[in-house]
């Protein structure tokens, strides 16, 4: 962040053109800001009423994170090995270009894990406690578009019109969450990714279909909702399904010590009850509950 700062004010530039994956933008929308309040920090930021910005138009280059559309920035914070995620109306970039043509070079694997890190901002949007009629809409939209095109773009990359349908699914699901909020996949996802570095979309996908097992029953007109718009009955068994077709469980396998895995649940649910998503999660998960779902997903990979 402090570099980006230091070229910004060297190079005297009057506005940024953020062109990128969600690392890339979010580093921009904090740059937005901070460049323009050179006073405040990244914790600062969510106290403030109203915020000066540099100008930001943001051109997404993957069809996951929303960070376009979505009013927080995440950022890791590496000397306490942990991600920070401000939020305010300021951190909107002014302008989104989607032009799907940017989105084809990405790999299978990124294809597959940021789609379902775009499908489960949309379903968890729609489960929220804080969903709205307008949220609602974003998100339905989001899940029909992705749950007809993530197969497809895996499979034929350069299919350009299954690259736009994921890349306005991930915009409409970002303008979701954004408003409504992530829950629990998400908040058990963020500590698993940053303490065995594993991709963002890696870790949400993971834990997706034992968040979805655990609160199915409290939000269950809801998911019954969700479960027509993909054309499935079972949505924990569909996400599994996605998963298996792109063969994440292996792939998290080759990244993770499964022992380290096991001795660090304890540690990885106190975390994630501390950080965004339990309060808007149907059913308030406690720290044993946490711990299960962990294992749950342990148990799994070791059995793969």
């Amino acid at each position: 962040m402090q570099d980006a700062l230091k070229h910004f004010k060297e190079t005297q530039a009057n506005g940024i053109l953020a062109i990128g994956g969600g690392t890339a933008l979010d580093l921009a929308k904090a740059l937005s800001v901070l460049a323009a309040n050179p006073q405040l920090g990244l914790a600062d930021i969510p106290q403030q009423k109203r915020l000066e910005k540099i100008p930001l138009i943001a051109v997404p280059t993957t069809s996951g994170t929303g960070s376009e559309a979505t009013k927080v920035t995440v950022i890791t914070d590496t000397a306490q090995n942990r991600k920070l995620n401000p939020g305010h109306p300021a951190l909107i970039p002014d302008a989104v270009i989607l032009d799907p043509e940017l989105t084809i070079s990405m790999p299978p694997q990124i294809t597959a894990e940021t789609g379902l890190d775009a499908l489960t901002h949309a379903m968890e949007a729609f489960v929220s406690t804080r969903a709205t009629p307008i949220s609602d809409a974003f998100a339905l939209e989001a899940i029909r578009l992705i749950g007809n095109s993530i197969r497809t773009v895996y499979h034929e990359p350069e299919n350009l019109k299954a690259r736009d349908d994921m890349l306005r699914g991930s915009f409409f699901a970002g303008l979701a969450f954004s408003n409504s909020s992530t829950n629990l996949a998400h908040a058990t996802a963020r500590p698993l990714g940053t303490s065995f570095s594993l991709p963002h979309g890696l870790s949400v996908a993971l834990m997706h279909p034992y968040v979805i097992s655990f609160g199915e029953k409290a939000a269950s007109a809801r998911y019954a909702e969700i479960a027509k718009a993909l054309q499935t009955e079972n949505i924990a068994a569909y996400i599994e399904s996605l998963n298996d077709a792109f063969q994440l469980k292996e792939a998290a396998k080759k990244r993770l010590d499964l022992e380290q895995f096991q001795s660090a649940i304890p540690t990885l649910a106190e975390d994630a009850l501390a950080g965004n998503g339990i309060a808007t999660n149907r059913k308030t998960p406690i720290k044993q509950d946490i711990i299960d779902i962990y294992q749950k997903l342990a148990t799994d990979l070791l059995g793969e």
